[in-house]
C-alpha cells in the first residue's frame, strides 16, 4: 500500500533512464568520433594541429606522427613534429605560451604502440601549458643542431 508521497514511481524514472542510456551507448547512438594515427599528417590536420596548439601559424615543421584520441568524452592529441626554428619562442604563439616556464628535467609517459612517439627515458625542455577553455598541452622539445623536435600532448577537460 503505497501513499501520495510513495518514491516507488520516481524508482521506476531512474531505472528506465538508466536503460535508455545504456541502450544509446551500446547501439552507438551516442558516438564520440574516432581515434586516429598517421606519421603522415595532411596538410589539414597539421593547420588544425598548429592553431589549436598555438603554434606560431608561421611556422615551417615537418610532422613525423599524429594520434588523436577523439572517441572519448574529451578530445586529446599527440602531435610530434621537426622544426629549423632557432628559439623556443618562434615556435609558438608567445601571447598564448610562456616558454619561460619550462624545465630542462621534462618527461612523458610512454604510449604503448607508438613507435614514433618514442619518449621512453628521455628528458626534454618542456612542461605543461594552459590554454583557454579548459585546454592544456604538455609540452617536450629536444633541441638539436639544426632546429627542434617537438613533442606535444594537447588535450581537453
Amino acid at each position: 500500500m503505497y501513499g501520495i508521497y510513495s518514491q516507488k514511481p520516481f524508482k521506476y524514472l531512474q531505472l528506465l533512464l538508466v536503460i535508455v542510456c545504456i541502450s544509446l551507448v551500446i547501439t552507438g547512438c551516442i558516438d564520440f568520433g574516432k581515434d586516429m594515427e598517421t606519421t603522415s599528417p595532411t596538410d589539414q590536420q597539421v593547420s588544425k594541429c598548429k592553431e589549436i596548439m598555438c603554434l606560431n601559424q608561421d611556422l615551417n615543421l615537418e610532422p613525423l606522427g599524429l594520434k588523436s584520441y577523439g572517441s572519448g568524452i574529451d578530445d586529446a592529441i599527440l602531435f610530434k613534429f621537426k622544426t629549423s626554428a632557432k628559439s623556443m619562442e618562434d615556435i609558438f604563439d608567445t601571447d598564448s605560451v610562456d616558454t619561460s616556464s619550462f624545465s630542462e628535467d621534462y618527461s612523458f609517459r610512454e604510449e604503448k604502440g607508438l613507435e614514433w612517439w618514442d619518449v621512453t627515458d628521455k628528458k626534454f625542455t618542456g612542461g605543461q601549458v594552459s590554454l583557454p577553455n579548459a585546454k592544456y598541452m604538455n609540452v617536450g622539445l629536444q633541441e638539436e643542431d639544426e632546429g627542434f623536435i617537438v613533442y606535444i600532448y594537447w588535450f581537453e577537460t
